[in-house]
């Protein structure tokens, strides 16, 4: 155990070593064509063009970080990134939160509507059911209609999924975005009129003035230049989704989109393998410290806090827990985030793995401990040298269903940025407007997964059962 903390205090260092001087960091949802999306692996966008700009007046290199648009403002008070450019609108309540910049851009607000749909106007959206994205300024302004039933979705895609399988009689967006919606789904239209106007501006943390200055510089300057304007007809124009004939290529051929998936599979494994290590260690400690105090009363205060630690997370969602251990407890650190992912599924499971063992040590006949001490083992040795090799052969099975389960929880991984595959699904989707496929295509690689997995554990068990005979 001591091994393992020392090993795990060196892995925080190397990863929290890196000069944060060096960079400028912005956040951002990576779903919000043409402000910023991904294309050839890459996020690309009017917004990353102005944080390009602002890094390089700054002489520093431009990290871009993509996590759930509700989640951004969080990230900045966190200390997690330095800016916001995700198509953010200045408000009174975020204003109490974030400084904002010099308005970069001017966005109407529109309404999207089936084809067929009766609403003609924007008025006329009164008393229907509205689908938004969660924490946009469309989302805030349809807060203040008492007659409006709001649909919030994460994502504006889900939105569009809403509309299309008639759970919402329409959507309230961005006119760009809008735009490229209705381009890919000819059974939806944008109505003339706009519901409102909208400005974007560039967010920083609350007193950040100095950074905020020359944000506004730099900002002002493109605006003179007429830079940013033409940002706006270049990835408005140049790339809107490009139709193809095949559901394959446009959802894993095109801009080399199957790299998501690759980059996806090989973190969300990243992440299992060594959080299930964590969990083994961590969970064992766990175990024999309440093992010991159920049998010798001893080490009290340690196993209260134990029980305590078990109780709490196994009564709260994993994703409670990832994010507090990223917006919170690492609130200070700066960690590379699949590591975060590492610690908090990690911290996750040995709350369940310290249980799988105690039953484990528990199904041991106690005459062995009796045995063991008899020989003049104290109750450690006994634990190492005779109870745990015969309880190794009942916990197996269950730790191996443990890492299955574990493989699925690392789908929640994405609300704090990190590529996994249910992120990579996203980011697809967030290009075709569709999906059914990329979902499907993840469904598949997950089910082959725990298919494979479950059916070592089956071979395993049968393995255990027959040497357990012999």
């Amino acid at each position: 155990m001591k091994k393992f903390l020392i090993t795990l205090l060196a892995l925080l260092c190397i990863t929290g070593c890196s000069n944060n001087n060096e960079k400028l960091v912005m956040v951002t949802e990576a779903g919000f064509a043409p402000y910023e999306f991904y294309e050839n692996n890459e996020i690309v966008g009017v917004d990353i063009e102005i944080a390009k700009e602002i890094a390089k007046s700054m002489d520093k290199k431009l990290e871009v970080k993509d996590i759930a648009f509700d989640s951004i403002i969080n990230e900045l008070n966190a200390g997690k990134a330095d800016m916001a450019l995700a198509g953010m609108s200045i408000t009174e309540e975020r204003l109490k939160s974030v400084d904002f910049s010099i308005e970069y851009a001017i966005s109407k607000q529109v309404v999207v509507v089936p084809i067929d749909s009766k609403i003609e106007n924007p008025e006329q959206i009164h008393g229907k059911t509205v689908s938004v994205q969660l924490g946009t300024v469309a989302d805030l302004e349809l807060s203040t209609y008492s007659d409006v039933n709001v649909i919030r979705q994460k994502k504006i895609l889900a939105a569009a999924e809403d509309l299309k399988s008639k759970k919402s009689d329409c959507i309230v967006m961005d006119y760009l975005p809008a735009q490229e919606l209705v381009k890919s789904n000819t059974n939806l239209k944008i109505l003339n009129e706009e519901l409102f106007t909208d400005k974007y501006a560039v967010a920083v943390k609350k007193g950040n003035i100095e950074l905020l200055n020359k944000i506004n510089i730099v900002l002002q300057k493109l605006i003179d230049e007429g830079k940013i304007e033409e940002y706006t007809i270049k990835y408005s124009n140049d790339n809107f989704l490009k139709k193809t004939n095949s559901t394959l290529n446009n959802t894993l051929i095109q801009d080399g989109r199957y790299k998501y998936i690759l980059k996806g599979l090989a973190n969300t494994l990243i992440m299992s393998v060594f959080a299930i290590i964590i969990g083994i260690l961590f969970g064992l400690f766990i175990a024999i410290v309440r093992d010991n105090y159920k049998n010798n009363k001893k080490g009290k205060i340690l196993n209260f806090l134990c029980s305590l630690y078990v109780t709490i997370i196994r009564g709260t969602p994993v994703v409670l827990q990832l994010m507090i251990i990223y917006y919170i407890i690492l609130k200070s650190y700066e960690i590379n985030i699949l590591t975060v992912g590492i610690i908090a599924f990690g911290l996750n499971s040995a709350a369940y793995v310290s249980e799988i063992i105690r039953s484990g040590i528990e199904s041991i006949d106690k005459g062995q401990m009796e045995a063991g001490r008899s020989l003049g083992f104290n109750y450690f040795q006994t634990m190492k040298y005779i109870i745990l090799p015969q309880a190794i052969k009942n916990i197996l099975p269950p730790l191996c269903n443990e890492f299955i389960t574990l493989i699925k929880e690392t789908s929640v991984a994405g609300y704090i940025g990190i590529m996994d595959l249910t992120k990579a699904s996203d980011i697809i989707a967030s290009r075709t407007y569709d999906y059914f496929f990329p979902l499907m295509f993840i469904a598949i690689i997950y089910l082959v997964l725990t298919l494979g997995l479950s059916k070592l554990v089956n071979k395993l068990e049968r393995k255990l059962n027959n040497d357990a005979r012999n």
